[in-house]
């Protein structure tokens, strides 16, 4: 057994080298800048201002967090070197590298070796660190060299020791919360990372549940993309869905050395016009953003809107506004005659027509127009040649331009339009919207988007809706656009309208995004089947890659398990997260009478606050719509009161739920919005309810409301800080290993999946290996290269989404198993029906695939499933 104390003691050595080599140069700068702060210019009698350039830097940048983090070991050339890891790469007076960052391309790509594919790696060790003390390390991959070849990788860690690896991402999440988001250099797993440094073109869509990491996971992307150079601060955009939610995450990208990347609010994304008059507006061409939209939408209008559709209607009204459009609201007045320089010029309705649908395919209503203006100048220089014998001048189509009839015909046809004169009229012109949406919309929604005309243009209650709409129709009109971008970061994607995705693909034409979201949190007017369907709004044509974090770090375990079903009914195409966290006492259901609700909440917000003091946490109380103003007004102090919308991607140590029944009814958030609040927890969540809680299906795929209840002790009086609800979280997890048991049994009663799996134990068996099943686990096998589970799938269970529900299962399998698996297979009564499911299984899950085909096993890494591999064969 190695000395951990003195391993402890050499790496302290090791850190302390490295903050010393950190410190020097900042020591030497701040000498250098006081020094030149103590020239002066005796003619001014001031101190000179010395300009240091910026990599000379004089303060510390840690912020007391940890420079050093990993210890990598590596072979190079024939010789093992060690070099560690942290926030900032540190030289020595030599110029040698002390501490690479973790950033660097070289650094990333160690940190993502794996036990079964190590490369050079021969130790990475982790370091627990706090400052410049070192705490304790965990060797998450060993290869001893052996005669000067690394040895086949140490066995995996056994359960205790995978256990050891969460001990200090569980620490940092049980810190309190400020209220702001920090960096996760120090705890950042490897499927997040892999995330980060993913250089694949096109759209990266990461899919995560809450406390999955996903936003962070966004953000340390940024730095990481800027940091090797890909893209240059300015050209990345990061939206996030609210003010309050840009105000929690903004520290995130300083910490990691990263400024000047542009944050900004969806509902800010889009500019409102400026105080000034349309004319002024099209004068000048400025527009002020202030803050966003001043009106509001009703939930019908506010669909309509959203939708896609109303990018048709919208060029359907300028169409009706101009060109052909006109001209068939004048055809009584015939054609166009006039008088020019003694000679009539004259061009019938028929030719007005022609001229007006000849240009359509121009890319903007401006460039149309121009088109018209030149064709008619065209066909009048020609009328005007065949009266007076070819005779004409260089000039003749410039006067006849000029021509005031010639003027005020194209001027009739194509007048000035600005993109608020056409929405204003669309919207308050029932017979102008119904030529507009003819057979797009139908009459209620026609109905729901028509209302009543302001006095003044200026005076038009825009809603963000509108917004959207004003810059589609000014890309129409112009072509005038809005800044794009080479990289964009959509956060809380799935709240995005097909409208609003349109308009982001018009900020970055690379296709080049980071999009994340969590489907079931969509609370949005458009709910999405999946995110191919937003995907290919965002980037149109662009390369497109999903990725799932499955793991929860935040949300307690009593939460997340409340929270399921709910879940599961939102988006039953995604995987729900498994939270790592297991808390006390961290649910509390305080049913009430309903008039007594408000009440009640303030209470429990009261003693939550009171037990939390002491530890500084922080507490929100969540609260409908229609209620915050009432219960802001009697909040103790301290207490964030928020709507489940506003708070969309925040976390809070504890959380006051009031009345969640109402939160689901409203609209259109709705049930999104219920298990947003759900699952804003770090710590607590006391949920007080008049109501039922519309938490999710039971068996019978009715709601579950007051069974949910049922199964909770009455907490009516125990208080996250004073207590919990003893017992719950057995009662729960019984019911979900049993609802399990069942599920199994089921599958055993197929012909094909019994011979399948007991083929599979036989052939273990014969391999020296003792297999076992048990009511939940069809096969697990402790062999050489660690523990294996096996899912094995019956007949007509091939297809790629059987195989990701096999996934999801042997998840299950193993968390009511307390099995830590090594290794996961599914097991095929024959070939995936997809030729790349097998591929996709291993690279999105870390997931194998077996079968059976003509009596022999196929499949990837067929020796590491049937016992005969060591543990870093990939065969």
């Amino acid at each position: 057994m190695p000395d951990r104390a003195a391993i402890i003691a050499a790496e302290q050595r090791a850190v302390d080298h490295a903050y010393e080599c950190y410190e020097r140069p900042l020591r030497e700068n701040r000498a250098q800048r006081a020094r030149r702060d103590e020239r002066t210019d005796a003619h001014a009698g001031t101190a000179f201002i010395p300009t240091l350039p910026p990599e000379l830097r004089t303060e510390d940048a840690l912020a007391g967090a940890s420079l050093v983090m990993h210890r990598i070991d590596a072979l190079d050339e024939g010789r093992v070197r060690t070099c560690y890891i942290g926030r900032a790469s540190v030289f020595d007076d030599e110029h040698d590298l002390v501490v690479a960052n973790w950033q660097t391309r070289q650094a990333t790509r160690w940190l993502l070796a794996r036990p079964e594919d190590p490369g050079e790696v021969m130790l990475r060790r982790d370091l627990t660190c706090k400052g410049p003390k070192v705490r304790g390390y965990r060797d998450v991959l060993v290869r001893p060299l052996r005669n000067g070849v690394p040895a086949a990788t140490a066995p995996p860690p056994t359960r205790d020791t995978v256990r050891e690896l969460r001990d200090l991402l569980l620490d940092e999440l049980g810190r309190a919360r400020d209220g702001r988001m920090r960096d996760i250099v120090e705890t950042i797993q490897r499927e997040q990372l892999a995330l980060v440094a993913d250089e694949r073109a096109g759209l990266l869509v990461v899919q995560g549940g809450p406390g999955t990491g996903k936003t962070a996971v966004g953000l340390h992307r940024v730095s990481w993309l800027l940091f090797n150079k890909l893209f240059k601060p300015g050209e990345v955009l990061v939206v996030g869905p609210h003010r309050g939610f840009l105000e929690h995450v903004r520290g995130v990208l300083p910490q990691l050395g990263t400024h000047d990347v542009r944050m900004v609010a969806l509902d800010l994304l889009w500019e409102r016009p400026g105080a000034g008059t349309a004319a002024d507006a099209a004068r000048t061409g400025r527009r002020t953003a202030v803050d966003g939209a001043k009106g509001t939408d009703a939930p019908a209008a506010r669909a309509v809107k959203a939708d896609l559709r109303m990018a048709a209607v919208l060029r359907n009204a300028l169409d009706a506004q101009s060109g052909r459009g006109v001209l068939a609201r004048r055809a009584a007045h015939g054609g166009f005659v006039a008088a020019f320089e003694g000679t009539h010029l004259s061009a019938s309705l028929d030719e007005l027509k022609a001229l007006a649908d000849a240009h359509r395919d121009a890319p903007t209503y401006e460039a149309r127009r121009a088109r018209f203006a030149d064709a008619l100048v065209e066909l009048l220089v020609e009328r005007y040649g065949l009266q007076h014998q070819g005779r004409q001048d260089r000039t003749l189509p410039e006067r006849i331009a000029r021509h005031a009839h010639v003027t005020r015909l194209v001027g009739r046809l194509w007048p000035k339009l600005t993109a608020e004169r056409v929405l204003r009229d669309l919207l308050t012109d029932p017979v102008l919207l119904h030529k507009a949406a003819q057979g797009i919309l139908d009459g209620a929604e026609q109905a729901a988007i028509l209302r009543g005309r302001a006095a003044r243009l200026e005076q038009e209650p825009w809603t963000l809706a509108d917004l959207v709409c004003l810059e589609e129709l000014r890309v129409l009109i112009s072509g005038e656009g809005p800044r794009r971008y080479p990289h964009l970061v959509v956060d809380e994607a799935q709240d995005l309208t097909p409208m609003q995705a349109r308009s982001l693909a018009r900020r970055c034409p690379t296709g080049s995004m980071t999009v994340l979201g969590d489907l079931a949190q969509a609370t949005g007017p458009h709910r999405y089947a999946g995110w191919d369907e937003l995907a290919a709004l965002l980037g149109p044509g662009a390369e497109r890659h999903l990725a799932e974090l499955d793991v929860g770090y935040r949300v307690p375990q009593q939460v997340m398990e409340f929270a399921e079903p709910l879940a599961r009914r939102l988006a039953p195409g995604t995987a729900f997260p498994r939270s790592v966290r297991p808390v006390d006492g961290a649910l509390s259901l305080v049913p009430v009478d309903g008039a007594e609700v408000d009440a009640a909440a303030l209470d429990a917000a009261r003693a939550v606050r009171a037990a939390a003091d002491g530890a500084d946490r922080s507490v929100a109380l969540i609260v409908p719509d229609r209620r915050r103003s009432a219960l802001r007004t009697g909040a103790p102090a301290g207490v964030h009161v928020l709507t489940a919308a506003q708070a969309k991607g925040l976390e809070f140590d504890h959380v006051v739920l009031a009345e969640p029944a109402e939160i689901a009814a409203q609209e259109p958030a709705g049930a999104g919005g219920l298990y947003v609040a759900l699952t804003r927890c770090t710590q607590s969540l006391t949920v007080v309810h008049g109501a039922p809680i519309p938490v999710g299906p039971d068996e019978d795929g009715e709601r579950t409301e007051r069974s949910q209840e049922e199964d909770m002790t009455d907490t009516s009086t125990d208080r996250p800080g004073t207590g919990g609800a003893a017992g719950a979280p057995a009662e729960g997890f019984d019911r979900f290993v049993a609802a399990l048991e069942g599920s199994v049994r089921d599958e055993r009663r197929c012909n094909i999946h019994e011979h399948l799996r007991h083929r599979l134990l036989s052939d273990l068996f014969s391999a020296g290996l003792a297999p076992t099943s048990t009511p939940v686990v069809d096969a697990v096998c402790d062999g050489p290269a660690g523990t294996v589970l096996y899912e094995v799938l019956g007949e007509d269970r091939r297809a790629y989404l059987d195989l990701r529900e096999a996934v999801l299962r042997l998840m299950e399998a193993a968390h009511a198993e307390g099995e830590t698996a090594d290794h996961r297979f599914v097991v095929l009564p024959g070939e995936p029906v997809e030729d790349w499911a097998a591929e996709t299984l291993d690279e999105a899950f870390g997931v194998n695939v077996l079968w059976l085909e003509d009596g022999h096993w196929r499949g990837n890494r067929v020796p590491l499933a049937l016992g005969r591999a060591a543990p870093g064969d990939r065969r």
